[in-house]
């Protein structure tokens, strides 16, 4: 199919190719999760012939698939936002007895010379405290404090560090684990990539990390779809336990076009061990 070709729904579906890093890094689902385009694109036949061979990839050397996950994994905690913003949105959880309840939610991203921050705060209601996760991107590692805000009782906590087995627990009693907001597993030891592969017509590179210090319940390997091409983006991620069992899906969800830019507007993570799903929605107005 020739440019020429192509419809004005083609047109702006290819337009989803020029999504800005800091529709993804803004909120950490996730800074690589989210700037992902899921929506089915009609590529100029270049990249559609390269897609094709990608399909029936020859298998990866080993030495060769240890460096191309370091070089991945460097070029994505290389990207950060080119700005402060703040936005709000909603958090909903759905428990396994199909109950659904919201929580409103206000995210942060705060930049400096040497690193940036994502803040994410549930906002004051009658049955929820003020809890407050601040994870600090620096050089090689993640910081993370978790900090609540317990209105009722005219008290506030000191801000907590967390790590470890710490991460491995739900923000706000959703499916969002503090590790997932800050994507900890890509400062994981164990990388490598297992295949280049097309998924929802975007071409991928599956990366898998490995936990070298897995807790009970927690996540021992996470594998993640990775868009080819900078800026790099998360199309859909699984996370196992140590039997093997897939615990986690990820998936960003909903697109919308906001002053001429296409912005993610919803994303969504499913726990198949408690068969509960929480989305977050970004209000883009």
């Amino acid at each position: 199919m020739t440019n020429d070709e192509r419809s004005p729904n083609d047109e702006a579906r290819v337009r989803l190719l020029n999504i800005r890093i800091s529709s993804f890094s803004r909120y950490s689902l996730l800074v690589i999760w989210i700037s992902t385009l899921l929506l089915p694109i009609f590529l100029p036949s270049p990249l559609c012939r390269a897609q094709a061979h990608a399909e029936h990839p020859a298998p990866l050397d080993p030495a060769q698939a240890e460096r191309e996950a370091r070089e991945l994994v460097s070029a994505m905690l290389a990207q950060r936002p080119a700005q402060d913003e703040t936005n709000t949105g909603l958090l909903k959880i759905r428990g396994a007895d199909d109950q659904e309840r919201e929580i409103k939610v206000r995210f942060s991203t705060k930049t400096t010379s040497t690193n940036w921050a994502n803040i994410y705060t549930t906002l004051p209601s009658a049955s929820q405290p003020t809890v407050t996760l601040t994870v600090i991107h620096a050089s090689g590692s993640n910081e993370y404090s978790l900090c609540t805000d317990r209105t009722s009782a005219s008290t506030t906590d000191s801000p907590q560090k967390l790590t470890g087995a710490e991460l491995m627990k739900p923000f706000a009693d959703s499916d969002f684990w503090i590790a997932d907001l800050g994507l900890e597993f890509l400062h994981w030891q164990g990388q490598r990539l297992l295949k280049k592969e097309v998924r929802r017509n975007k071409f991928c590179l599956v990366l898998e990390s490995q936990n070298p210090r897995p807790v009970t319940g927690g996540y021992s390997r996470i594998v993640s779809w990775i868009t080819g091409e900078e800026p790099h983006g998360i199309v859909h991620a699984d996370a196992y336990d140590s039997k093997g069992n897939v615990i986690k899906r990820f998936d960003p969800t909903e697109f919308k076009k906001v002053e001429g830019q296409w912005q993610l507007e919803s994303m969504e993570i499913r726990n198949l061990k408690m068969d509960s799903r929480s989305v977050i929605e970004f209000n883009l107005k």
